[in-house]
């Protein structure tokens, strides 16, 4: 039979790095041990207890058979096999503590096992025993500390050190699975990983931060290249990689020695934002422990107190601004009433004495003149009228939120909104507010639901920027209505003719930072932010959009029912 090469077995043997593939026997290759004669009652009893397994690689068992019913007699359960391609195959199925290799057959040298056994022995300690005459073939074969060389009949004949070889490696892999099972009780999601991204230990919350729904996960991912371990535990991709972002940042930080990374990644239909704390092992340098944490939402929290913070800041720069403001736009507002106060006193004596210039005032007629004179003078009211309701908004605005509802009029935030964001749909689109006469109050913030409302405004006025061709002949149109739909709840419409959304983003909208707008002109913060808002008041925001038809965003609201006088 032909040597098969390294590269040969090493894909053969892929699946065993992770003890996913179950070993194949057959009667030529793993006969059971007939014995040669029947064991009396303690020896029937110490193979009951089965202190270890052992599988025994040889060229031809029948020989052998004397020697391997006395270790069975010993309280060992031994299988035999024939075939080296077979006995690497039935590791994961059968799990020796020991695999015994007596002699070979021409499908693997010596070296070629143990190469192949590298990975799997990581993952689940096995001991590997080879008889002196191999071992003295091969002198120079690279043994772990836990092999040894041994002589089988030896060892049948005084099975003590045999089984104590036995005993430390069930204890090897006892340990092991304590260690596991500390490993699962740690609250964050602690993996291992070498330089070249094999992962070698990974706990429960793995599967939980990941999403993995392989109950399997450690045993089909371990051993094996990061890419691959999540492929085989089913953790779904749209690359032909899963995870691409965190395991391309992790090999980045690895390479660059980095100790931290932060990441986006897509888990599921979610984008997560993901932290990693790389720590070199102190015995084993080359490996390191990565602690993976889901830190989205408190970067959502960190973010929108950053937010709050900005917004108070600007509430009190406002409120100062709207101060020194108001001061001279008082006095132009009396000065405009004292002004027509006079001109109406002095407006007989000018047509009188016009009459003496033909009826005229300069070019002008009489009539013109004071008609002119006195518009131009309701008009500095109006203007100054109108500078005290935006300076009135903005004090509104920058009152401070102190996180409690209260009864709040939907037609004055509305209305202080609308304002708000006039000037940025100026020349875009007309906003149409129509509201119902009898408009219930409802259990928010005024200056939180002020905000809302303006992200609402703002999202339909960007819509509308530079998207006029599919209107055709319409007008773009912002409306807003409200309506109460029963006695609990008021239901609030943002409408716009718009474009629409895009049905391959409508359920990513609402993630933090994802954002549609060009880099800089965007946070991707603003409807997340006002749905995290609305449900603190305990209302909801939901959307509907069709491709080329517009956006209608349904904000609901609990109706503010006032405590009675008996209460």
């Amino acid at each position: 039979m032909l040597k098969v090469s390294i590269r040969t077995v090493g894909t053969f043997l892929a699946g065993i790095s992770a003890m996913m593939y179950k070993g194949t026997t057959t009667p030529e290759t793993a006969a059971p041990l007939e014995a040669d004669s029947q064991p009396g009652t303690a020896e029937t009893a110490a193979r009951k207890k089965a202190v270890g397994k052992v599988l025994l690689l040889a060229r031809d068992e029948v020989p052998l058979r004397p020697a391997i019913q006395k270790l069975k007699w010993s309280g060992l359960e031994v299988q035999v096999t024939t075939s080296s391609l077979a006995a690497l195959g039935m590791i994961a199925d059968y799990d020796p503590e020991v695999l015994w290799v007596e002699a070979l057959d021409e499908e693997l040298s010596l070296e070629e096992i143990f190469d192949a056994l590298k990975t799997p022995r990581q993952v689940n300690p096995i001991t590997v025993v080879v008889s002196r005459a191999l071992s003295a073939a091969c002198p120079t074969l690279e043994m772990q500390p836990q092999d040894d060389v041994l002589d089988l009949e030896e060892c049948a004949a005084a099975p003590t050190s045999f089984l104590q070889i036995v005993k430390l490696s069930k204890l090897e892999r006892q340990v092991l699975r304590r260690e596991h099972e500390v490993f699962d009780s740690l609250p964050n999601a602690l993996l291992v990983v070498d330089q070249t991204l094999t992962l070698w230990k990974m706990n429960r919350r793995v599967s939980q931060l990941l999403e993995i729904p392989d109950p399997e996960f450690r045993k089909k991912a371990l051993g094996r290249p990061l890419a691959t371990a999540f492929a085989a535990v089913g953790i779904a991709a749209d690359s032909a990689t899963p995870l691409p972002e965190l395991i391309k940042e992790l090999e980045r930080s690895l390479k660059s020695g980095r100790s931290r990374f932060r990441v986006k990644e897509t888990i599921g239909a979610t984008e997560r934002l993901l932290s990693g704390e790389i720590t070199p092992l102190v015995n084993s340098p080359s490996h390191a422990l990565v602690d993976l944490r889901d830190i989205t939402e408190d970067e959502r929290a960190v973010l929108f107190e950053a937010r709050r913070e900005r917004l108070a800041t600007i509430g009190n720069l406002s409120v100062g601004v709207a101060h020194e403001i108001q001061n001279p736009n008082t006095f132009s507002r009396v000065n405009a009433s004292n002004l027509k106060f006079m001109f109406d006193s002095v407006r007989p004596l000018l047509s009188q004495a016009a009459l003496a210039t033909g009826g005229k005032i300069g070019s002008m007629s009489v009539d013109t003149f004071l008609q002119k004179f006195s518009e131009c003078i309701a008009a500095v009211d109006m203007a100054s009228r109108r500078i005290e309701a935006v300076l009135g908004t903005l004090k509104a605005f920058g009152r401070q939120d102190d996180g409690h509802s209260e009864a709040v009029d939907l037609r004055e935030v509305i209305s202080e909104a609308v304002l708000l964001v006039r000037h940025e749909a100026r020349g875009i689109a007309e906003v149409h507010v129509e509201l119902p006469d009898e408009l219930p109050t409802v259990h928010a913030h005024s200056t939180g639901l002020s905000q809302v409302f303006v992200n609402m405004l703002q999202n339909a006025v960007h819509a509308l920027a530079g998207h006029k061709a599919h209107l055709k002949n319409a007008e773009p149109l912002i409306r807003v209505t409200a309506e109460a739909v029963n006695d609990e709840e008021v239901i609030i419409a943002v409408c716009d003719n718009g474009p629409g959304i895009p049905e391959a983003i409508r359920e990513k909208i609402f993630r933090p930072y994802f954002t549609t707008k060009p880099q800089g002109q965007g946070t991707g913060l603003g409807l997340s932010i006002s749905s995290d808002m609305l449900h603190r008041f305990g209302g909801d925001l939901t959307l509907r959009s069709r491709d080329g038809e517009g956006t209608t965003f349904y904000i609901k609201l609990r109706r503010f029912d006032e405590p009675s006088e008996n209460s």
